[in-house]
C-alpha cells in the first residue's frame, strides 16, 4: 500500500500560530501565525539597543505598516469553499524516494476518485470534506479502505494546518492594531516588534520599507523562524510564500525541520483565493494541490 506522511510541521505551526500575539499579550483580530528559530531578545534587553519610540510614534508606525498589506478582513472576506485536487503521485514519491509509482497505479487512481472540498474560514474553524466515490458493485478491500483513511487524515491536517498559518498573513492581524503591550524599536536596519509574556516570545522584523522579513515565535521550548515572501497586488502586498525553520522542544538545532510553502492565487468575486498550494518538508514529504470551483462568503 502506498504511504504518505502529512507535513508534520503544519501541526506544530498550527498550535503555535493560534496563540502568538494573543498569548504574548498584544492585540490581535484573529489567532495569528507564527514562526521562529531563536527569537531575538526583548527590544530593550541590551543597553546598547535603541530606545523604544513614544507610543504616538509607534501607533503611527503600525497604522502605516498595516496599510501596506492586503487584508481580507478589510476587504470583507470571511470564508471560501473550493474543490481540492492533490497531486497524489508527487506526494507518494516524495515520501518514498527511490520508489516507482506509475500514473495509472491502482492506488493513485483510487485516490483521484475522492471528491475533496476545503471550507476555508479566515477566522478559524476551517474543515475538509472527503467523499470517496461509491462503487456498489466493487466494495473496497481492507487495504484500500486503510489507504483512504490514511490519506484523508494527512490531507485534512495539512490543509487545515495551512489555513491556520496562512490566514493571519492575509487578514492583516500580523500587524498589531495598537502598540499596547509591545516593545517596538526602530534603527538604521529596520523595525522590530516584540512581545513577551507567560513563556511566549514573539518577534516581528520589518525592513526599512516596512516589508516583513521574519515572524518569530518561541513557545513551550518550540522555536519557529518564519520568513514570509510577498507579491504586489494593486496598492498592497499579498503573501505568496513562506520558509520556516521548525525546532521542536526536545530537538537539537541540527534536527530542525525546514518547511517551504508556496501559494498561487486566483481572483474570485474580487478576492484573492489560493489556486495552488505547495507544502514541502525538506527531505520528508511534499503536498501539492490545485483548488478550483471556488465560491466566497463576503460580509
Amino acid at each position: 500500500m502506498l504511504k504518505f506522511t502529512s507535513a508534520s510541521p503544519a501541526h506544530l505551526l498550527a498550535g503555535l500560530l493560534a496563540t502568538s500575539f494573543v498569548s504574548a499579550g498584544a492585540p490581535a483580530q484573529n489567532p495569528p501565525a507564527g514562526s521562529s528559530a531563536s527569537a531575538p531578545p526583548a527590544a530593550n534587553a541590551n543597553p546598547s539597543s535603541p530606545a523604544p519610540a513614544r507610543p504616538d510614534v509607534n501607533a503611527a508606525f503600525l497604522a502605516k505598516a498595516s496599510q501596506l498589506y492586503y487584508s481580507t478582513a478589510k476587504a470583507g472576506l470571511k470564508a471560501f469553499d473550493c474543490a481540492v485536487h492533490p497531486d497524489w503521485r508527487t506526494a507518494v514519491l516524495s515520501a518514498a524516494p527511490g520508489t516507482t509509482v506509475a500514473d495509472d497505479d491502482p492506488d493513485i487512481l483510487l485516490l483521484k476518485t475522492v471528491k475533496i472540498t476545503l471550507h476555508g474560514r479566515l477566522a478559524g474553524g476551517s474543515t475538509l470534506d472527503w467523499n470517496p466515490a461509491a462503487i456498489p458493485a466493487k466494495p473496497l478491500d481492507r487495504q484500500s479502505t486503510d489507504l483512504l483513511d490514511h490519506m484523508h487524515s494527512a490531507a485534512d491536517r495539512t490543509l487545515t494546518g495551512f489555513m491556520q498559518f496562512w490566514s493571519p498573513f492575509v487578514d492583516g492581524s500580523v500587524i498589531p492594531a495598537t502598540p499596547d503591550g509591545l516593545q517596538i524599536t526602530h534603527d538604521a536596519k529596520g523595525h522590530t516588534i516584540h512581545a513577551d509574556q507567560e513563556g511566549t516570545s514573539l518577534t516581528e522584523i520589518l525592513d526599512n520599507d516596512l516589508v516583513m522579513q521574519q515572524f518569530n515565535v518561541v513557545m513551550g521550548g518550540a522555536k519557529i523562524n518564519f520568513s514570509p515572501r510577498y507579491k504586489p497586488t494593486g496598492q498592497s502586498l499579498l503573501v505568496n510564500a513562506f520558509q520556516a525553520r521548525i525546532q521542536g522542544p526536545s530537538d537539537p538545532p541540527e534536527q530542525a525541520e525546514q518547511m517551504h510553502v508556496e501559494v498561487d492565487y486566483q481572483t474570485i468575486a474580487g478576492f484573492p483565493i489560493p489556486s495552488r498550494i505547495s507544502m514541502e518538508v525538506v527531505g520528508q514529504s511534499k503536498f501539492d494541490a490545485t483548488l478550483d470551483g471556488c465560491t466566497v462568503n463576503p460580509e
